[in-house]
């Protein structure tokens, strides 16, 4: 995604497969890159005269993140920022990704709640699919003025005008997931600014430890929202540490979730035989992937994993039924974190370029427990502990 005025239309752009260490190659025609797996054999100790195997330290790295990866937080990171004694009265202002999407959604729902528990008014406009769309949804924002404005997911190379447009009326801009490197135009700081990376590199080890080093992934992609494209790095620059796996790639066009998506992932599936998980860059497109690989007749054979938490993937991963984790920050989390970073921009307070959430990876171990993960425990009140409530 690039450039001021072709936000979706980037999603259009050849495929562009982000090698892995494994030895990812990519062509320009829309189809999966292959990769060829190394087969470096695990380390031997000798002990009373016999040879016994112990497993690669790659493998017991990726093992050791992924278990701590399952572990429910107990603490917002906010905390870190300390407490302090929020204004009486205050706007705010968001624009929002696509709200067709579950994960744009959950995001400006969360974010109207803890506006709300600050006492402050919520406005909300659908950034939707276009350029246009989102630079009128930022005039609109900039009319109201609202003591601050939060976006989510559109970042300063989709919206750069709007972005200028915002620092010269001088209102402070909290990002969200834009995947910006702050500071940039007059964004006080971006909630989830490493989360996709995270995210991303949790996953990946746990489908390392998963497979027990034996994954050959097919990482379903696109190039529109910046988080999308670190996730796709992140994801394999991460399973490039295990000696014993392979990747590829099929990037999509975002308005083609419904419309494209399933006869590129079917034609994938095809000429792909020896792939046994897709990963999808967000649970729309591991819903997407799920279904085709079920057509296919290889639900035994092929996994998937995503991220987000959509309830459907979630619903999925309980009964046992094709995906198997997914990557989750709470659904509820980043929106009274971006609240509360709003609240102390508009107070005169320093914030650091990133205000770091929480994340967890939900699988088959702790799904019936988690359900669908929030945040925290207790995070509602952690927060407002932080406002003097």
């Amino acid at each position: 995604m690039k450039g001021r005025s072709a936000w979706v239309a980037m999603a259009l752009a050849a495929v562009v497969a982000v090698a892995s260490g494994c030895g990812s190659s990519s062509d320009d025609s829309g189809s999966t890159g292959s990769t060829s797996s190394s087969t470096a054999a695990a380390g031997t100790t000798a002990s009373a005269g016999a040879t016994t195997e112990s497993a690669p330290a790659w493998l017991t790295d990726a093992q050791q993140a992924a278990k701590a990866a399952t572990q429910k937080p107990t603490k917002i990171l906010s905390e870190s920022l300390g407490p302090f004694t929020p204004k009486p009265d205050g706007s705010f202002y968001h624009v929002a990704c696509n709200m067709a999407l579950e994960g744009c959604a959950k995001i400006a729902n969360a974010m109207k709640a803890g506006t709300q528990a600050l006492g402050y008014s919520f406005k909300l406009c659908d950034g939707g699919t276009t350029a246009d769309k989102i630079g009128q949804c930022f005039t609109n924002a900039i009319n109201a003025k609202p003591d601050a404005i939060e976006t989510n997911g559109i970042g300063a190379d989709a919206a750069a005008d709007s972005f200028a447009k915002v620092a010269e009326a001088d209102i402070p801009l909290v990002g969200s997931f834009t995947g910006d490197k702050i500071p940039t135009a007059n964004v006080t700081t971006e909630i989830g600014g490493d989360s996709c990376a995270k995210g991303a590199e949790n996953l990946a080890n746990w489908v390392i430890a998963h497979t027990e080093g034996k994954a050959n992934v097919l990482f379903v992609g696109t190039k529109t929202y910046t988080c999308n494209i670190q996730r796709q790095e992140a994801f394999l620059k991460t399973l490039a540490k295990c000696e014993t796996c392979s990747s590829k790639t099929l990037e999509f066009a975002i308005d083609g979730v419904q419309s494209q998506l399933p006869q590129q992932l079917q034609s994938a599936l095809q000429s792909n035989l020896d792939v046994n998980f897709v990963v999808g860059t967000f649970d729309a497109v591991a819903l997407a992937a799920a279904d085709a690989i079920r057509q296919a007749g290889k639900a035994d054979s092929i996994k998937v994993a995503g991220f987000d938490g959509d309830a459907p993937n979630l619903k999925m991963i309980k009964n046992g039924d094709i995906q198997v984790a997914d990557d989750v920050t709470g659904s509820q989390e980043p929106g009274w974190a971006a609240a509360d970073a709003m609240a102390r921009a508009m107070a005169g307070k320093k914030l650091p370029p990133n205000v770091r959430i929480t994340d967890m990876i939900i699988d088959k171990t702790n799904a019936a427990e988690i359900g669908t993960y929030e945040g925290p425990t207790g995070f509602r009140e952690q927060f407002k502990a932080l406002w003097g409530g």
